[in-house]
């Protein structure tokens, strides 16, 4: 085998539907329509936290194109390098509701549980 053969030497594990899923434009969202698959036409940044994307069904039959929309809308952990430019908000902070219902000022108190310092 020589050095171009090698090159271009395909794995035999991989199969066609994986090289087809591996394409960042494909499987985004179904079509509101048909249900087909869709990809990517292409996309415009707005601002540096939105951007517009046209789609188009893979349906041939179908042929709906559409627009939507990508942004952000809070971060789960802060950036090590943040932006001073911008303002990000973190993820709201709630308290999850058994944590609430099991709480100090919770009217609903267990009775079979005991105390901390009861004995």
């Amino acid at each position: 085998m020589n050095a171009a053969e090698k090159f271009i030497e395909i794995d035999p594990a991989v199969t066609v539907d994986m090289v087809l899923t591996a394409d960042p434009h494909i499987g985004d969202m179904p079509c509101p329509h048909c249900g087909h698959e869709t990809f990517r036409r292409s996309s415009r940044l707005i601002t540096p936290t939105y951007r517009e994307i046209f789609f188009a069904c893979r349906n041939i039959a179908c042929g709906h194109t559409f627009k939507g929309s990508l942004g952000y809308l809070y971060g789960i952990s802060p950036s090590a390098i943040p932006n001073p430019a911008l303002d990000l908000p973190l993820r709201p902070f709630e308290r999850s509701p058994a944590l609430c219902a099991a709480g100090p000022e919770s009217s609903e108190a267990d009775t079979d549980q005991l105390g901390l310092f009861d004995t």
